[in-house]
């Protein structure tokens, strides 16, 4: 597998573990999930309904930078972020 596919692949899962409906995120979010999903949830499809609940559970391991892109994008509310997840801002 190229490593291109392979980072495309891992941008999707992780976009895809925090919404149902499809549509263009940023390159922020983008990249600043891609280390995340690889270090969590890379055992999961996109299409695996697994991947959004390895996400969740990872939720307080996520990076900052993920986070605060997820937040500042609507994909992940901040009072998720800061009483689940416990990040803070």
């Amino acid at each position: 597998m190229s490593g291109r596919y392979l980072s495309a692949l891992m941008i999707g899962a992780v976009l895809a573990a925090f919404t149902s409906t499809a549509f263009a995120y940023s390159g922020g979010v983008k990249g600043a999930c891609r280390a995340d999903y690889k270090r969590f949830c890379s055992a999961h499809a996109i299409d695996d309904p697994g991947l959004r609940r390895c996400m969740d559970k990872a939720g307080r391991s996520l990076s900052k930078a993920c986070v605060a892109a997820l937040v500042n994008t609507g994909e992940v509310s901040k009072a998720r972020a800061t009483q689940r997840w416990g990040h803070s801002f």
